[in-house]
């Protein structure tokens, strides 16, 4: 810990604040100051303890604390603890906290292992007028932004530490919903149904006693365990600029083995408080430290104090009144010392089924450069009750054993930016204890010994894994997987389709699968069929071949890259469209594919094919002398190489499984087909180029941006189905599909080459804040295509009306989105309007009604 001299001011500001708005501040504007610089050289007597709020029993951070009325004090750790020496007797400590009652606590006999609590103080405060003027908290905020890239650790050259994390979930006993019953008869039974009544109020008391048994077992079962633990060891090395490793090398999960869920500890929040963005739980919000944030957020100094010759400012922020946008509210402490946040309590300004409250702070590494020590999480589940009780989760990382500007090089670093030890989840207490910050509790202990034997009888490790196999679309039982995709499905031109699809798994062999599927198509009565083998030769490069056999119906005139699956995750991310599609071809196809990633963030794919397809309508005229020949069955042989690139994606690597995190830059898909004529039985010479770009861009204060374009060209006159058909998704009334044309008909055009460019801005609630109850969130969406058809005259038969899209297609949407929130998904409407040199002369014609239906997965 460290001391400093108690000097303090304050800086009173006049202005109008509505009555009563003081009382919800102070549930935020947690005091946070300078932590104690250096050990009181005199160490005759010392004190020990920790501050507690009085009715929460929370820890409270940074509480500012006095020796003997003397110069001399602290503050209290990121836990609510603290630890001092004095010089002489202590005998009392005087206890001083934003929105909580000033305490005088009197030292007797016992100076170790104190509780003290401090009671919240509830002030209102009247409307003042703000002064012209400057608001000094300004100055040291800007003067925290000057020096941003100065202090923030990821702008440091290189830099390693050693992380202990501690995550539980537990039930919060202060915070049940207490019912009772009320008789609102207000007068006595009527005759004939008084037994009734009684009867009834019997029941009730009978449920009653039942309920206050279930919760006095639930509050001793809590008192001795927690619900959930979880620990973590991880070894960090970072190269400047985005370059990063995190070796997982001790993890443990109450009733697991398998450390599927270690992701869960590195998605909480962010490293450190100066990016543009602080992620909480996968949300993101707009830093106070921030370009832009004096203009957004409201600062006001709460205290200042002095260390040695360096002054700690604490700042309280809130969104400015009239704002609408993702902010945060709380305090920051910022010392002279280079303007580096010294420490940080922060929550979500508005808050819903989850209250968050993160910490975090900083010390100063080699006397020089500031570097997070710790990081606290704290979540309240308003919507998750166990009784009566909400669950609470909480979450403790120590940072130690940093080390600025080790040499590190590029060789050292992968794409795999978390990968967990094969050793990491059998590590002895020996290990566990050199970097546990405290010994494990008798309630740690129990958890352990309850849940693993528990987790060990019910096999909480195959639950876990079939939680996981049902993300990407299969069901395990045993040695194979059921495809769920294959189960059941629909689309305009199959009608109803049932079937089965099954796949071996890891427990028959972690580096072989084979599988196959059988449906049947009762709008056409058609059976489809295939079979599919793979070998994986490298989990770690995603090295692997696959061959497959198949009679299928494939969309014609659509388009698919070599990493494209069908899933149940591109379901729900609103891959509504297939349900649409009106024309398929018949298609007997065997294929040979080799995929392996190169350079890091480079997946390349190549293969060879052979599909035979039947088609619906001619797709090619060809000619002989004066005769015109209409063909309607075609044989492709093929040859593909593409690559996707996705620059700085990082990647979860655990035991056994494989996840992406995502990455910030555009992710670019590359494809070229070579068809080959007199090659396997192959009729037709071409080449054919296909590439999609996608991107999303998180604005401050406006939302999300996002973008997609796909472009492709084919050079010679090949049948329609291989062509492309503009990629329409088009109902008078039907579910939103992204990225596609939502008023153009199925199949309306083709072309030979075309380009299509898909925007889409959701502003989130930024343009309307809603009620508690009530957030819509609105988006707008431009799509704009074109397409250019080659030997038109050989497609006249393809359809009655065979168009191509050369001036340009337009349309433009409104969706206002979570009209309806059903916690697992969202429901909104919109509509989009068609314009330009496509669009009908009867107006209606020209509009498309659309229903939203957004996962927040």
């Amino acid at each position: 810990m460290y001391l400093y001299p108690a000097f303090f001011f304050t800086f009173e500001e006049t202005f109008i604040m509505p009555k009563g708005l003081f009382f919800s501040l102070s549930l935020f504007l947690l005091l946070a100051l300078f932590p104690l610089s250096r050990l009181f050289s005199q160490t005759g007597y010392s004190v020990s303890g920790r501050v507690l709020d009085s009715k929460t029993k929370e820890s409270l951070a940074f509480v500012n604390i006095v020796i003997n009325q003397s110069t001399y004090g602290g503050t209290t750790d990121i836990d609510g603890r603290f630890r001092f020496s004095f010089n002489e007797s202590i005998k009392s400590l005087k206890l001083s906290y934003v929105g909580y009652e000033s305490l005088t606590f009197q030292v007797e006999n016992k100076t170790q292992g104190l509780v003290i609590y401090l009671d919240q103080k509830e002030i209102e405060l009247q409307e003042v007028e703000i002064l012209p003027g400057i608001n000094p908290a300004h100055r040291i905020i800007s003067n925290a932004l000057d020096n941003r890239d100065l202090n923030d650790p990821e702008k440091q050259k290189s830099f390693s530490y050693t992380m202990y994390e501690k995550t539980v979930f537990t039930i919060d006993a202060d915070t049940s919903a207490d019912g009772s019953f009320v008789d609102t008869t207000g007068g006595p039974g009527m005759i004939g149904i008084s037994l009734d009544v009684q009867s009834e109020m019997d029941s009730i008391q009978q449920d009653s006693v039942l309920i206050d048994s279930a919760t006095r077992l639930i509050e001793t079962l809590i008192s001795q365990q927690y619900l959930f633990l979880m620990e973590n060891v991880t070894k960090r090395k970072f190269l400047a600029p985005d370059r990063s490793y995190n070796d997982v090398v001790a993890t443990k999960m109450s009733g697991f083995k398998d450390p599927i869920f270690v992701f869960l500890s590195t998605q909480i929040q962010s490293f450190s408080f100066y990016n543009p963005f602080i992620s909480i739980f996968q949300s993101s919000y707009v830093n106070p430290i921030s370009s832009g944030s004096l203009g957004k957020y409201f600062f006001k100094i709460e205290d200042t104090t002095y260390v040695d010759h360096d002054t700690v400012f604490i700042i309280s922020f809130r969104p400015r009144k009239g704002t609408n946008f993702d902010g945060l509210k709380g305090t920051i402490s910022i010392s002279s010392h280079k303007w580096g946040i010294q420490n940080v309590i922060a929550e979500p300004a508005s808050q819903g089924g989850l209250r968050i409250k993160i910490q975090q702070m900083y010390d100063l590494v080699d006397g020089e450069n500031w570097f997070p020590v710790q990081l606290n999480t704290d979540v309240i589940f308003n919507n998750l009750r166990i009784g009566k009780y909400k669950a609470i989760g909480s979450g403790r990382s120590y940072i130690r054993d940093i080390i600025l500007n080790p040499n590190l090089v590029r060789n050292e670093f992968n794409h795999l930016d978390i990968e967990v030890d094969k050793d990491a989840a059998k590590r002895s207490e020996e290990y566990w204890d050199q970097y546990r910050i405290d010994t494990l509790t008798s309630r740690d202990r129990r958890t352990y010994e309850v849940l693993d034997s528990i987790g060990e009888a019910e096999n909480f490790d195959k639950m876990a894994k079939t939680f996981q196999t049902l993300l990407t679309g299969r069901i395990p039982w045993g040695p194979i997987d059921f495809d769920i995709n294959r189960v059941i499905g629909y689309n305009y031109y199959e009608g109803l389709i049932l079937g089965l699809g099954i796949h071996t798994n890891d427990r028959f062999s972690k580096w072989f699968k084979v599988g196959g599927f059988y449906q049947y198509s009762f709008g056409i009565s058609t059976n489809k069929y295939g079979a599919d083998v793979s070998f994986l030769l490298n989990r770690r490069n995603d090295v692997s071949i696959d061959a497959a056999y198949s009679f299928d119906l494939i969309e014609s005139g659509g388009v698919c890259f070599f990493d494209d699956k069908t899933s149940l995750g591109s379901t729900l991310a609103g891959n509504w469209r297939r349900l649409l599609i009106k024309k398929l071809d018949r298609t007997q196809s065997a294929s040979l594919g080799f995929k392996f990633r190169m350079m890091k963030y480079l997946l390349f794919g190549v293969g060879l094919s052979r599909q035979f397809k039947k088609t619906t309508t001619p797709n090619l005229a060809t000619y002989e002398g004066n005769a015109t020949i209409l063909d309607d069955e075609f044989l492709f042989t093929e040859v593909t190489a593409g690559f996707k690139w996705a620059y700085k994606e990082k990647f979860l690597q655990t035991i056994e499984t494989k996840m992406s995190l995502g990455t910030k830059y555009p992710t670019v898909w590359l494809q070229y087909t070579r068809g080959i004529k007199g090659f396997l039985g192959g009729e037709f010479d071409y080449n054919k180029v296909d590439l999609k770009i996608r991107k999303t861009f998180r604005l401050k204060y406006l939302g999300d941006f996002s973008f997609q374009l796909n472009a492709g060209y084919v050079d010679q006159p090949v049948p329609a189905c291989n062509l492309y058909n503009g990629h329409g998704s088009y109902r008078m009334f039907t579910l939103f599909a992204p990225n596609s044309f939502a008023t153009m008909r199925m199949n309306e055009f083709l072309s030979n080459g075309y380009a299509s460019l898909y925007l889409y801005h959701d502003f989130k609630y930024l343009l309307f804040k809603g009620k508690k109850w009530f957030h819509p969130e609105f988006a707008l969406s431009q799509n704009i295509g074109f397409g250019w058809l080659e030997h038109k005259e050989r497609y006249a038969y393809f359809q009655d009306e065979t168009k191509e899209m050369n001036l340009g297609y337009y349309e433009t949407g409104l969706l206002i989105n979570n009209l309806v929130n059903l916690k697992i998904y969202t429901i909104g409407i919109g509509a989009f309007y068609r314009w330009g040199p496509y669009s009908f002369d009867k107006v209606g014609d020209n509009f498309a009604y659309k229903v939203s239906v957004i996962f927040p997965f």
